[in-house]
């Protein structure tokens, strides 16, 4: 990865749009989760949802806290008996039920032409959109791109964790790790790369 890519990550990371979007609601869930339980954790991250929505007017944001919403959603019905692809061990649940919420949030916002990473890149660092030698068209595809690599990746994951935790169930943990932010990492990192390799590429064609 390029100096460039790694400092755009870390720009993003380190942006008022991953603080609103993603550290707070993550840090609200998980405080209510451990102290008042799973119910009111998703009543008060959806709440702060709607505030954030209605208030600082951002464009994208409730597709991001959708992500928490969907993953705790099956947390919770975990934790009041319902079980899901036979799974009974807590951390593989976890893990599945967010990578379903990536690809069923990620495949909604696809379909109606908002790819999630599209819009908070370019929320982040709007200098992304000056990037593009495309059209609107050519543009806009690249996020789809984007967007179904995130998917196909967490398809992948989810059924590894699962095959993992049936037949090699001593080695779940090491792969529900691996599954978790260091996975995420690498998409965000993959998500800042590949627009700057998809453009810089069309230019070389161009210039052919």
């Amino acid at each position: 990865m390029s100096n460039k890519t790694a400092l755009s990550v870390w720009s993003y990371l380190l942006s008022s749009e991953a603080r609103l979007t993603i550290i707070v609601p993550i840090i609200i869930y998980n405080a209510i989760f451990w102290t008042l339980g799973a119910g009111l954790a998703l009543i008060v991250t959806a709440c702060y949802s709607a505030v954030l929505e209605m208030f600082c007017k951002r464009s994208g944001s409730l597709s991001i806290i959708a992500l928490i919403l969907v993953s705790g959603s099956v947390h919770y019905l975990y934790l009041h008996g319902y079980r899901f692809f036979g799974i009974n061990q807590e951390s593989v649940l976890l893990s599945v039920g967010g990578s379903l919420s990536i690809i069923l949030v990620f495949g909604f916002y696809s379909l109606i032409g908002r790819p999630v990473v599209r819009t908070q890149a370019e929320n982040a660092l709007p200098r992304l959109t000056q990037l593009s030698v495309y059209g609107t068209t050519q543009y806009a595809k690249v996020w789809q791109e984007i967007s179904l690599v995130w998917i196909i990746a967490y398809t992948v994951k989810a059924i590894l964790v699962v095959k993992f935790s049936h037949d090699l169930p001593d080695y779940t943990d090491y792969f529900v790790f691996v599954g978790a932010w260091p996975l995420t990492l690498a998409m965000i990192g993959f998500s800042f790369y590949w627009p700057s390799y998809r453009w810089a590429s069309e230019k070389v064609n161009q210039l052919s």
